[in-house]
């Protein structure tokens, strides 16, 4: 049994860390019981950073800088003479699916230096995949690897959400 005096001081242990993340102009003081809720400029919500302009500036630079330690460990079974197949696979598994992560949420959003950054990381990937002399260009690559560019998985995404029948 929990008595009243624990009950509320859970209760108010949970406001301190509760924060208001508001689109466009800063609101007025907001309390939450006694304690005041703090207005922040950007929130992880779900995986997903978003920040009070909806740049996703934050998300797709988080994004790239996971991915890129990922690569590492793709390099990494490259030199220990992985082949081509398992590293394929091993980039389906653990770094495609960050990239594709909630994309109809930002894909369609992003500015053509964040869909720039996004596919470095891929173009990284498939460099350290196929190997320096393989690896002549991104066509190439894409059509070697029998994969898709980034931009069509994010569009194949959203006409999943949109038509989950097809």
């Amino acid at each position: 049994m929990v008595s009243r005096e624990q009950d509320d001081n859970q209760s108010h242990q949970n406001c301190n860390n509760a924060y208001l993340h508001l689109l466009g102009t800063i609101p007025p003081h907001l309390p939450l019981g006694p304690h005041p809720l703090q207005v922040v400029q950007s929130a992880k919500l779900l995986g997903v950073t978003v920040d009070d302009q909806l740049t996703w500036k934050l998300h797709v630079t988080a994004t790239a800088r996971l991915t890129a330690y990922r690569l590492h460990m793709l390099c990494r079974l490259k030199s220990l003479g992985t082949p081509n197949d398992e590293l394929k696979g091993i980039y389906i598994t653990f770094i495609l699916p960050r990239l594709m992560y909630a994309s109809p949420v930002w894909s369609s959003s992003l500015t053509s230096t964040q869909l720039q950054q996004l596919d470095d990381v891929q173009k990284r990937a498939y460099r350290i995949i196929l190997g320096r002399p393989a690896y002549t260009n991104y066509d190439h690559a894409l059509t070697t690897l029998n994969l898709s560019t980034l931009a069509t998985g994010h569009q194949a995404a959203l006409i999943r959400l949109r038509y989950p029948w097809l």
